[in-house]
């Protein structure tokens, strides 16, 4: 893997010394030079540098303010950064550690422990890098798992565990702010008909677009599903009685008038039943998600014995 160092020494016997001693181990491809902390901030800024080795004692930007700058941008936050000082005293040690230096090297230096220690912490940062590259896939796993569980596979619309916990907390926040909720069941209606004259592979198209046609007509704050077979329930938020069947109205119309084989030339129409709960209810005391829902489900019940492709109001 390509990596590049940049050299920071205000002599340049101790930069020759630093290059001679790296130049033929092939840890480095590109090497930088500055004999300033100016220079080399402007080395970094323009450049990728992957490894630092700066002198501590330098004229204007030394190599404290150096390090305590390059290690508040987020590019170099990680870069691994050698001292070199000719001062034994710890208290600089100490002081550039605090500020983010990797490690210390005191002149007049020996290269094979100038090698050692920059073969230590580069392996140190392929480690630090390998285990960063694993933290973000498991990060990433972790997403798509999380989406599997609430998910349903066939429509890609929530599953019904996920809608009945999202709809807890949604009756709790309307009930907290005096705000209506509205419970919508859906049914396709004649569904068994259709998987047995045309086969499942034909029933499973027109879930996935009666799904589709849902999720298209739903505002983004509110939560649908398919929560079996084919059923699907929606929660409409600070939405009245009024409100929810005129969108009831709307979706059931699209889907009556929707071709679910037009892409392959042939013709297939299907229908939906529609029950809706409200709360606050009129006549019903409403007092948790069993009851809106118990509600739009007797409305359905109704739809689907009184002929069918109609939304009933409980």
């Amino acid at each position: 893997m390509p990596r590049s160092l940049l050299i920071v020494d205000d002599s340049k016997s101790v930069r020759d010394a630093v290059q001679k001693a790296l130049i033929d181990i092939g840890l480095f491809t590109n090497l930088f030079y500055a004999e300033n902390g100016i220079k080399a901030l402007d080395i970094l800024f323009k450049n990728q540098v992957d490894f630092i080795i700066t002198d501590v004692i330098m004229p204007g930007v030394d190599g404290f303010k150096l390090v305590s700058t390059i290690k508040n941008q987020e590019k170099y936050r990680n870069t691994p950064v050698i001292m070199l000082t000719g001062q034994k005293d710890s208290i600089d040690k100490i002081k550039g550690l605090e500020l983010g230096a990797s490690d210390y090297v005191t002149k007049p230096f020996d290269p094979g422990e100038l090698i050692a220690r920059v073969k230590v912490l580069i392996k140190m940062q392929e480690l630090q890098e390998e285990l960063t590259q694993k933290n973000l896939f498991l990060k990433s796993l972790n997403q798509k798992l999380e989406k599997i569980a609430i998910t349903d596979e066939l429509t890609g619309m929530f599953n019904r565990r996920y809608f009945f916990s999202r709809l807890v907390a949604e009756f709790e926040r309307c009930k907290r702010f005096s705000q209506n909720l509205a419970c919508v069941m859906i049914d396709i209606d004649h569904f068994k008909k259709i998987n047995d004259t045309r086969g499942h592979q034909v029933g499973d198209i027109v879930l996935k677009k009666v799904g589709q046609i849902i999720s298209e007509s739903q505002r983004s704050y509110d939560i649908f599903a398919r929560i079996g077979g084919e059923e699907f329930v929606g929660s409409l938020s600070n939405v009245d009685q009024k409100g929810a069947l005129e969108f009831a109205e709307r979706l059931r119309k699209k889907i009556e008038s929707y071709n679910f084989l037009e892409e392959v030339g042939e013709t297939l129409k299907a229908t939906i039943s529609i029950g809706i709960g409200v709360y606050p209810h009129n006549n019903i005391a409403v007092e948790n998600i069993d009851d809106i829902i118990k509600i739009a489900d007797d409305a359905l019940y109704k739809a689907k014995n009184s002929g069918r492709n109609m939304t009933v109001v409980g």
